[in-house]
């Protein structure tokens, strides 16, 4: 009997950083996503294969292992439950490079479909709750914001705790450009950890003023008003800049980005020093418009459909 469940990636639009200091967030589901099926095994067996390659342990000797990390946390989180091993097949829409939160979409469509295996019924509360677990135990450190939107799709609007993953129901089209460089998120925050160590009141106001930026997108989504909505994104932008999380090759980009009346807003999606840059709209741009050669446009939608178990 085979199992299947997917997870869209994600992008982070309002409420980085401050997300992870008790405050809001708001992230969209993107139509990329990432596809677990699961076959049980007679034996104690556990096989992984993906495009990033092979990998042979057993439940007993479950350990954390690259590139496979997100996925063997994902099975040692429900270690006491596997009868037996089983053979995973991971296969992505999307580069895991790019930053569009594929740790977060494999993490949740492991566990989705060991919930399958298992007959675990996970709400969506408790699987994006055990998703931020699985993703903290690996990183170090996570909000569980991209996991939110993995699970619900949609834009999701979010908080640790006391914990909120509210889904609204507007989407809108989206502008991606990734800078084609990408930095770890756990090398990101130390940075930024660092260079404010010395002026934690400072931080603190960042982290409201980011908070306020996430709860003034709360307020134009709920209309909706997409015109304020891109302006949140550039006022936002500014307190990227502050934190140091911004490059030159994406402080380009944004610049071109605005440039293009299609576009109501443009800002650095997560936690910054690489990755991707997400404006508010639709444009095609050709190489030259990227500003640096390594940079490129990825299509990608919002979209409203979460994790979801396949049918085989």
């Amino acid at each position: 009997m085979l199992f299947k469940a997917s997870a869209p990636g994600s992008l982070m639009l309002l409420g980085e950083y401050a997300v992870l200091h008790g405050q809001h967030a708001l992230v969209c589901a993107i139509d990329k996503r990432i596809y677990v099926t699961l076959t049980p095994r007679a034996d104690q067996q556990i096989i992984l294969d993906s495009a990033l390659g092979h990998y042979e342990t057993t439940v007993a000797n479950l350990q954390s292992v690259s590139p496979f990390q997100f996925v063997l946390a994902a099975l040692n989180a429900v270690k006491k439950s596997l009868p037996q091993g089983c053979h995973l097949t991971i296969e992505s829409e999307f580069s895991a490079t790019v930053g569009l939160a594929s740790s977060a979409a494999v993490t949740a469509a492991t566990l989705a479909v060991l919930s399958q295996w298992l007959q675990l019924s996970l709400s969506k509360a408790e699987l994006i709750k055990l998703a931020r677990a699985v993703i903290c135990e690996v990183q170090g450190t996570a909000s569980g914001a991209d996991a939110a939107a993995c699970v619900m799709g949609g834009i999701v609007l979010y908080r640790m705790e006391p914990f909120i993953a509210e889904k609204f129901c507007h989407l809108h089209p989206i502008t991606v450009v990734y800078s084609g460089h990408k930095t770890p998120t756990p090398i990101a925050i130390k940075q930024v950890t660092e260079k404010f160590a010395n002026s934690p009141a400072q931080f603190v106001n960042l982290m409201k003023a980011i908070n306020e930026c996430t709860l003034q997108g709360v307020a134009a989504l709920r209309q909706p008003d997409w015109q304020k909505f891109g302006d949140v994104m550039n006022t936002q932008q500014e307190f990227m800049e502050a934190l140091g999380v911004n490059t030159i090759i994406m402080n380009n980009i944004i610049k071109q980005l605005r440039q293009q009346p299609a576009l109501l807003g443009a800002k650095i999606s997560g936690s910054g020093l690489g990755d991707c840059v997400v404006a508010l709209g639709e444009c095609s741009l050709n190489q030259a418009m990227l500003v640096a050669p390594e940079a490129r446009q990825i299509k990608v939608n919002m979209t409203s459909e979460g994790v979801r178990c396949e049918k085989i």
